[in-house]
């Protein structure tokens, strides 16, 4: 078994040409892993949407289609009318009879998966993006077919209480678990996983092969001006607008300072950026790869002050570019990040994350120090290879019982 050839299905609610941080680092692994195995994805979405339960069950795409992307096949599942009918009472009831909802939606998935799913599989591995559905029906065709079931929860520290029962069964159901730090393992013991069921992954750097910084600079006019980056799903947690809030404090010290901000655009971002008017301020939205690595390469600074994640890949991104990095101070970030040395760990509090910038701006050894010691780091630990390698490992390991 430890050399032979696996057939994988991997279940995913939204897969590329969708954008977020999991659909994309997903694929990655995937398109990989598969130059050694055979790996199938199956998913509800290709486009970014965000209404996770609504959207995988009576607003399901209408029209679906299977295509090959990096020579992965990819296939699409929704419901019928009928199906769409019976499902009603459980969606509109889904938070009060969870566990009850979350068992009819998943059997109603269930065979769309059987169906859509190669013969013979070796295992099925299922990547946690919004509500249980598609997650639940990944186990049960993994139990239908006697084969093992392997969940990556993502898991944001807040995911606990009532409203996240069932995910949390799932994760105590699951016979492999893959976490991204070892924060998030130590909270999914506590949570009831079995310590050797849970493998540690990280995550990647997604960036594309070369960068050119100066046609960054020069198609947005930026000249030699200081860059603050921000990069990812313009989300209130991300901490955008902590950042925006900072730049006053930057532009009293460093006035020709450009904030740039780079992510999906969301009904709430969209508020606040119609309501800035100044020209060191530029939104970009969603952009694409090669758009995004130029950027990270032109910036002085990436900052990301999330507070909540399961990693933040973003930051090795940036240490690729050699750049300093600041985030926000949470447990899963303070594993990736070393304050001090390849960055700076922050609250949502837009008078420490100037300061830290204000810090960075007027030190260029300190930025080229931090930016250094990241991109070593990266190649220590978070190298696609060294990824796929757990990973792959992570599946032998489970098959093996």
């Amino acid at each position: 078994m430890n050399n032979s050839t696996l057939k994988i299905l991997c279940t995913i609610t939204a897969y590329p040409p969708s954008v977020g941080g999991a659909q994309l680092h997903t694929h990655k692994i995937v398109s990989l892993l598969n130059q050694n195995h055979q790996i199938s994805v199956i998913t509800h979405w290709t486009e970014n949407r965000n209404d996770w339960l609504l959207g995988t069950t009576l607003n399901a795409p209408k029209m679906v289609k299977n295509y090959d992307l990096d020579g992965v096949p990819v296939k699409q599942i929704t419901l019928n009318q009928s199906e769409r009918l019976a499902l009603i009472p459980y969606v509109l009831g889904y938070y009060a009879i969870k566990k009850i909802a979350v068992d009819r939606i998943s059997d109603r998935l269930l065979p769309k998966l059987e169906a859509s799913a190669p013969a013979d599989l070796d295992l099925i591995q299922n990547v946690r993006i919004g509500r249980e559905g598609i997650s639940y029906a990944s186990w049960k065709l993994a139990r239908k077919l006697d084969i093992p079931f392997i969940f990556t929860p993502l898991h944001h520290p807040r995911w606990v209480g009532w409203n996240y029962r069932e995910y949390i069964n799932l994760y105590q159901q699951a016979d492999g678990v893959i976490a991204l730090t070892n924060v998030e393992k130590q909270i999914l013991i506590e949570l009831g996983v079995k310590p050797e069921k849970i493998f540690i992954t990280g995550i990647g750097p997604l960036i594309a092969d070369t960068a050119e910084p100066e046609a960054f600079r020069q198609k947005y006019a930026l000249g030699r001006d200081p860059i603050i980056l921000f990069l990812g799903q313009q989300y209130p947690y991300k901490g955008f607008q902590s950042l925006w809030d900072a730049a006053p404090e930057v532009w009293k010290r460093f006035p020709d300072t450009r904030f740039i901000f780079i992510g999906p655009r969301t009904k709430y971002s969209k508020k606040v950026f119609a309501q800035i008017k100044d020209e060191r301020v530029i939104e970009l939205g969603q952009v694409s790869l090669a758009e995004k690595t130029n950027a990270l390469a032109a910036c002085d600074i990436l900052c990301v002050p999330s507070m909540q994640e399961s990693f933040g890949g973003v930051y090795p991104e940036a240490w690729m570019m050699k750049k300093p990095v600041i985030g926000g101070d949470i447990p899963a970030i303070r594993e990736v990040i070393s304050d001090g040395i390849n960055g700076f760990l922050v609250q949502q509090d837009s008078a420490e994350i100037a300061d830290k910038i204000c810090q960075l701006l007027q030190n260029t050894s300190l930025r080229e120090k931090m930016g250094a010691a990241g991109y070593q780091k990266v190649l220590e630990k978070y190298t696609w290879d060294k990824l796929a390698e757990k990973i792959n490992g992570a599946y032998r390991q489970v098959l093996q019982g």
